[in-house]
């Protein structure tokens, strides 16, 4: 088994890079942290990433809908 143990860089900063975490993984450290989805969460959630939403724009899609609209 080759383990690869070497922290990538970037070349341009300098800094360590990192990889996005994924819903996987993010569901395990809510699960340990006990935090919980309402069900209009989830259902918001899921209707976005049916319509095939991902990453930034489904942060801000999701974001959108929780804030109050002028005028209505």
């Amino acid at each position: 088994m080759n383990k690869n143990t070497a922290l990538k860089r970037s070349a341009t900063t300098g800094r360590f890079t990192t990889k996005p975490l994924g819903k996987g993984k993010a569901a395990k450290f809510a699960k340990v942290e006990g935090v919980t989805t309402s069900s209009k969460s989830a259902m918001t959630l899921k209707s976005y990433s049916d319509r095939g939403l991902t990453g930034d724009a489904l942060r801000s899609a999701i974001t959108g809908s929780f804030t109050t609209k002028k005028g209505k």
